[in-house]
């Protein structure tokens, strides 16, 4: 065909032939450009099932732009002739150069692959077949993948059967080989291959057949790569072996991360993660066989050393934290980071626990949409989410790490640490701040406004063993640590004339006698460590300061030995977490960034513009009937509601302090607003006119509400939700809160349909969050709405609409925070409606709180920088010894 014209294209010259067929290089005689033309097989013709499927996928890969991403421009046919148009990409295939290549070469090709199907898999578009000869280095040095949309193409035309295989072999991933599902994990197995024969030479599984080379990439794992050139480190070491596990939920999960991950190995290539005093040596020189007798100065157990993702592999702690039976060992400190993948953040409201033995690590995790406990073993890469803690907060390990307390909407639950079913304890009546194990027989918990309970770890009715003192102000008692003599415990007091727990205090105090002493003036979430500290946090950073535990005294200048602590200002909250064996762990994230959230308009078209000019620490916000007004809650230790009206751009305050108030609802007149507020060691109802010309009215007095939702449209009651439970309050004048829907289930976000009769909400009573409308004001049989997973329901003003969000219908691959659904409603008498259906992607990191009166926009609380969750941990072994250093000679 060189020097054909076809359609507008003048044929140079053959680039290659392959099974996918013919590519030529080609003048764009339209649009004056060179281009790549890939003629498809005669079999894929017009009308086929397979061109028809190629199209479709293509379509959605020419979508695609990015450097690393060889551009599709279109699909065409002419002369009976289908074929793709393509950039031309000038250089050679990775099949020509990989085996010359340099260490960091293949490091610098690697990163670029991994950039190219990040953004792919962002998309929700998966190569299938990633392998050298799909690959194109230019001369200028950019990597570009190509062929994206075709291996499906190649599969359909070469294989028949159902659960056929799609790829190449050698770097199919073992899910391909087994004709299984695949997803973008796939992917990650196959640049996992391409990385270890860059860097070694080597294929990582070898045979003389396909077959044979098939059964080892399901059965054999693949050898270390440092057997094969000693020169790689163990952290390259663990990228790779991350990459190529057999199981797709033990696989490294995101592209981007392999990328951060080889990133951070170039960048510290000439340094280790190592605290300064460390040589880098130390890791190689690590003895392989050792005895346990404590005769030799050099003996020790043997050590496992893979590396931790993005750093060092998190198993470089089990040998380190475990206790050594040499004592005449001298064991460095050490330090690295852990960097979390975006689906999986640590939620902010929360806090992380490593167990007693520093065997394992659990923390809230979440995309902000929904969370659920993470576990991560010390010996291994995975996470490990755990199954049925939708909604958990604060877990926290039982003593013999064998349970895991935590709060899930207001109730104590229980849960196996090796899987199984969730047991509820009690009632919190509110929200926890801060959980711990008295001992494996009692629980204890602090409480959004109230002191520290404890409850036996079999269930029962919590014990109040503190008691804020109102004449002094004291709201609650939060974040109890137990003293090693059992009989004393540590917390933060939050008081009703703070605006940030930076201005807390930290006491101890006796359980039986109540003898009660401040160790802390200003400074939050304390904890006794067996070195004799009190460690906490203030201000971003972790303070240190010798404590006497017989005394309940500190003694000395507090000093920071952690700049950058991680620390919630508005909950008090922390991320640090130590276990008996001396491993630290905390999040160095810089709390000036954090919960720094904008309001926003999202339009159903996507396009997001601002609502309010500036950002703040900003929680929920409600339209009013007219959507004019916005009431909005500022956080701080003491959050207040704010409104904001849109046309004038004025933000004027509308509570003042004495406790956090929250979940403002406009009436239906739009006169007035209803919110909850703690007042003393409840949560009630309370509301007064928008434009504060008057005082509060309370309306209910001795709840617990843990969610305002909604009001009825006729005016005559709100709904909330209370330990789990929707209860109505009808505004008569007796206004006697009642139990509308109780289940064993979690009710959330109950809201009115427009014409008050019906009432939408999310449950988890299927295991998961869904969502699910039942007639209101007299019960009767319930409608599931969503099939994927729901929260966050919306009605549209007219009623013809139910709108909720999601984090798993939509956009399953990408790291974003979900999207948002809707159902159309076809009637009321009865209730009938459509099947769900898509109506716009939510960003990353952003929720919605309300819906416009025309039902076309919504406001979408975005958080710019780390409020959802943090993404960054740092492990410190020998902490202790660490902790020492830095505090010597303070006194």
């Amino acid at each position: 065909m060189v020097g054909q014209t076809v359609s507008h294209y003048n044929i140079l010259e053959k680039l290659g032939e392959g099974g996918m067929g013919v590519v030529y290089k080609a003048q764009d005689t339209t649009l004056d450009r060179l281009v790549a033309l890939k003629f498809l097989p005669d079999h894929v013709a017009v009308g086929t099932a397979e061109l028809e499927r190629f199209v479709q996928e293509a379509k959605a890969a020419a979508g695609l732009s990015h450097p690393n991403i060889c551009t599709i421009h279109g699909i065409e046919q002419a002369e009976g002739k289908n074929f793709i148009v393509m950039e031309f990409v000038d250089g050679q295939m990775l099949e020509e150069k990989k085996s010359s290549l340099t260490q960091k070469q293949a490091i610098e090709i690697g990163i670029q692959i991994a950039e190219g199907l990040a953004a792919a898999h962002d998309k929700g578009i998966v190569h299938r077949d990633i392998k050298p000869e799909n690959i194109m280095i230019r001369k200028d040095g950019r990597v570009q993948i190509m062929d994206f949309g075709l291996a499906k193409l190649r599969g359909a035309s070469r294989l028949t059967k159902e659960g056929s295989t799609v790829g190449t072999a050698g770097y199919m991933s073992p899910e391909q080989v087994q004709g299984q599902e695949t997803d973008h994990r796939s992917d990650i197995f196959s640049l996992g291959v391409l990385l270890f024969e860059m860097l070694t030479g080597q294929a990582p599984f070898k045979g003389l057949h396909e077959t044979a080379i098939a059964y080892e990439i399901v059965n054999v794992d693949s050898p270390p790569m440092s057997s094969i050139k000693p020169d790689i480190s163990p952290e390259l070491d663990a990228i790779v072996t991350e990459c190529l596990e057999k199981d797709p939920n033990e696989r490294t999960q995101a592209a981007k991360q392999v990328a951060n991950d080889l990133k951070r190995h170039k960048r510290e290539s000439s340094r280790t993660r190592l605290s300064r005093t460390i040589p880098a040596r130390s890791f190689a020189s690590r003895p392989s066989d050792a005895t346990e007798s404590g005769n030799s100065g050099t003996s020790v157990k043997k050590y496992l050393w893979p590396v931790i993702t993005g750093v060092l592999v998190l198993a470089l702690g089990i040998a380190a934290w475990s206790p050594w039976k040499a004592a005449t060992v001298s064991r460095p400190v050490m330090r690295f980071s852990v960097n979390l993948p975006e689906n999986n953040l640590i939620v902010t409201t929360s806090s992380i626990d490593i167990s007693a033995d520093g065997k394992l690590l659990a923390y809230a995790g979440g995309n902000g949409t929904s969370t659920q406990i993470i576990l991560r073993r010390m010996d291994a890469l995975a996470l490990q989410p755990l199954a049925g803690t939708n909604g958990a907060l604060y877990p926290t390990f039982s003593p013999d790490a064998r349970w895991l307390a935590y709060e899930v909407n207001g109730i104590l639950m229980k849960i196996p640490v090796s899987g199984g079913a969730a047991q509820k304890l009690c009632n919190i009546e509110g929200l926890s701040r801060g959980i711990t194990w008295e001992n494996e027989h009692s629980i204890l918990f602090g409480h959004i406004n109230r002191g520290i309970y404890r409850v036996s770890a079999n269930g029962g009715t919590p014990e109040a063993i503190t008691r804020p003192d109102s004449a002094t102000g004291e709201i609650s008692h939060r974040f109890p640590q137990l003293l090693p003599d059992g009989k004393t415990l540590i917390f933060t007091v939050k008081q009703n004339n703070i605006s940030t727990f930076d201005d807390a205090i930290i006491v101890a105090q006796r359980i039986d006698s109540g003898e009660r002493k401040v160790l802390v003036r200003g400074g939050t979430f304390g904890r006794y460590t067996p070195t004799g500290h009190l460690v906490y946090v203030r201000a971003g950073s972790i303070y240190a300061v010798p404590m006497d535990a017989s005394t309940l005294t500190v003694d000395g200048q507090p000093v920071v030995i952690e700049k950058g602590g991680w620390q919630n200002s508005a909950s008090g909250d922390a991320y640090l977490t130590f276990s008996g064996t001396g491993a630290f762990v905390f999040s160095p994230a810089d709390p000036a960034s954090v919960g720094v959230i904008e309001l926003s308009w999202l339009g159903r078209n996507g396009v997001v513009r601002p609502l309010l000019d500036s950002a703040n620490a900003f929680f929920t916000a409600t339209l009013s009937p007219d959507g004019q007004k916005l009431a909005t809650v500022i956080q701080a230790a003491n959050d207040d509601i704010w409104i904001y009206h849109i046309l004038r751009k004025t933000l004027t305050r509308f509570t003042f302090g004495g406790g956090n108030s929250s979940f403002p609802i406009w009436s239906p007149d739009g006169k007035y607003v209803v919110y909850a507020a703690e007042r003393g060691t409840m949560t009630d109802l309370f509301q007064k006119p928008w434009d504060g010309s008057t005082a509060e009215e309370r309306l209910t007095n001795g709840l617990s509400v843990s969610e305002l939702s909604s009001y009825a449209p006729d005016g005559k009651a709100v709904a909330f939700v209370q330990n789990g439970d929707i209860w109505i309050l009808p505004l008569d004048e007796a206004r006697t809160p009642r139990p509308f829907l109780a289940s064993p289930a979690n009710e959330a976000s109950p809201r009115f349909s427009p014409d008050g009769r019906w009432l939408a909400y999310s449950s988890n009573e299927s295991g998961s969050d869904e969502i699910y409308v039942i007639p209101y004001p007299q019960r009767g049989a319930k409608f599931q709405i969503s099939s994927g997973g729901g929260a966050t329901p919306f009605w549209s003003r007219d009623g013809k609409e139910l709108f909720f969000t999601t984090s798993s219908a939509l956009n399953r691959r990408r790291r974003s925070g979900g999207g948002i659904m809707s159902v159309e409603i076809t009637g009321t008498a009865p209730f009938d409606y459509s099947a769900e259906r898509s109506v716009v992607p939510l960003p990353p990191s952003s929720v919605i709180t309300d819906v416009s009166p025309n039902g076309q926009q919504f406001v979408l609380a975005v958080y710019r920088t780390q409020a959802i969750g943090q993404n960054d941990l740092t492990v410190v072994l020998e902490w202790f010894d660490d902790l020492k250093a830095k505090t010597m000679g303070m006194k």
